[in-house]
Formats: structure tokens, C-alpha cells, sequence
């Protein structure tokens, strides 16, 4: 890729995306975030979620590095990945099939600049969005077991005290008629935000909730000042995101053996 070709916000949000995870990294028992010299990263957050424990590597990459980083967290025994950013990459695959049959996915990362985006500002009759800490860890894991149908020993897991509570993390619920239904976790790293954890219950949707709960979590991010958020989707809420101003910029790759699946 050249020079003409990189889209710059990109790189500034993949930079801020590693920031949120160290800094998560670091406030989990267990968990660690390691930077290579030549840029290759890897982290493990001790979530079973193979996104979650990833080598993270860019467009330039010391491929020994990559694969000294993918023995370290194939030896941690959890669900695990090696990420990059673009299409399938024939030399980070066979890498990857060194540890099991590898399995892909893809995931677009979404930008958003508030200098050019503008939010909604109504919240649905019934409805009120507030922030949460680690004392609620419980709630947000019944609303993400609602919503994914996760087993509740992972959703716990996404939903630590530790990472409700750590600084610069903002855990959300949308409460409907005082029943918890949506939620979500903001990470600010300079003057990025990065949007984690989005769910609503199924039985909730297609009622304005959650395009509520993403907007008012911009809003406290701005005014924690965040200019940019980031944030990477499933198909079926990625028009919402796009309503709101987010773009897609480019797409993530992560290929996950099947050790580590």
C-alpha cells in the first residue's frame, strides 16, 4: 500500500483501538499488552473471545516477531487471533495454520468525526440512558446474554468490574421503564473514543433504543473530549452506526486457529 493510498484516520484510530485494549490489558488481573519495534503487537485480556486476545499486525511486520507473539498466547490456552487490516494475507494464513485450521473473519472498522457528524438528541418516551460502574457488572451481562445468547460465564467476562471501573471506561445502559435493555462501553485514548460491547435485547429492537444509546454515548464522549470514535460492527447494526455519521474505512481480517477457537 502506499503512501496516496493509506487513509490517515485510519491509522490514527487503529493506533487509538491498541491504546483502549492496552489500557484495558492493564487494569485486568492476568492480562498484559506487549509492542514489538517493528510495530507488531499482541494482547491478552484473559476474555475467552478470540478478537479479544490477538497478534495485531500492520502493513509493515517482522513475521518472526508475529509468530514469537502467536506462541505466547497459543500457549495462554484461550480463544485467539492474528489480525490485520485489508484482505487475506497468504504469509500471515500460513502462519496461522502452524497453530490448527484457521478460520476467518471480518470485521469493518467504522470512523466518526464530530466536527462533521450531528446527533439526534431524543431519548424514547420511557426510556433513560445512564452511566454504570463496576457495581453493576451483573446487569450488563444479563443484557448481553439477552442480546447474544452467550453463555453467561463469557458475558461476565466482558462485563468485568475491572473494566467498568477502569479509567477512561464508560459502561452504559439504556434503562427502559427501569429494566436494563441496552448497553454498551465507551474507552477514551486521547481524543478517540472507542465504541464496545453495543447490545440490545431482541425482544427491544427496531424501537429507536439503541440508535438512542449509541448517541448519547457520543455525546459523553465528546464532552469528555473525544473528537473521534471508532468502532467495529456486525452487518445487522452497521446501517445504524452508519445513520449517525460513521464511515467504514477499512475492513480487519482475523484469522483464528482452531486451537485457539
Amino acid at each position: 500500500m502506499t503512501q496516496m493510498d493509506r487513509d490517515f484516520a485510519a491509522d490514527a484510530a487503529t493506533t487509538a483501538f491498541h491504546g483502549t485494549m492496552s489500557q484495558l490489558a492493564a487494569h485486568i488481573p492476568g492480562a498484559y499488552a506487549r509492542q514489538a519495534p517493528d510495530g507488531t503487537r499482541s494482547v491478552f485480556t484473559t476474555l475467552p473471545v478470540a478478537t479479544l486476545n490477538a497478534v495485531y499486525v500492520d502493513y509493515e511486520r517482522d513475521l518472526g516477531v508475529a509468530e514469537a507473539f502467536a506462541k505466547e498466547l497459543s500457549a495462554e490456552g484461550l480463544p485467539w487471533s492474528v489480525r490485520f487490516r485489508g484482505e487475506v494475507d497468504e504469509e500471515l494464513m500460513e502462519l496461522a495454520r502452524g497453530f490448527g485450521d484457521v478460520s476467518t473473519a471480518a470485521l469493518p472498522l467504522l470512523l466518526w468525526d464530530a466536527e462533521v457528524a450531528t446527533l439526534p438528541d431524543v431519548v424514547p418516551e420511557g426510556t433513560a440512558v445512564r452511566t454504570v460502574s463496576g457495581e453493576e457488572s451483573e446487569l450488563m451481562a444479563g443484557v448481553l446474554v439477552a442480546a447474544f445468547g452467550m453463555p453467561r460465564d463469557i458475558a461476565g467476562a466482558l462485563s468485568l468490574p475491572a473494566l467498568l471501573d477502569a479509567p477512561n471506561a464508560t459502561g452504559f445502559v439504556l434503562d427502559r421503564q427501569g429494566e436494563a435493555v441496552a448497553t454498551g462501553l465507551n474507552v477514551l485514548v486521547g481524543d478517540h473514543v472507542g465504541l464496545f460491547n453495543g447490545a440490545v435485547s431482541p425482544e427491544h429492537r427496531r424501537n429507536g433504543y439503541y440508535r438512542a444509546l449509541v448517541a448519547a454515548r457520543l455525546r459523553h464522549a465528546v464532552a469528555s473530549g473525544a473528537r473521534h470514535a471508532f468502532t467495529q460492527t456486525s452487518p445487522m447494526s452497521r446501517p445504524l452506526y452508519e445513520s449517525l455519521g460513521f464511515r467504514p474505512a477499512e475492513t480487519w481480517t482475523y484469522l483464528i486457529p482452531a486451537q485457539g477457537a
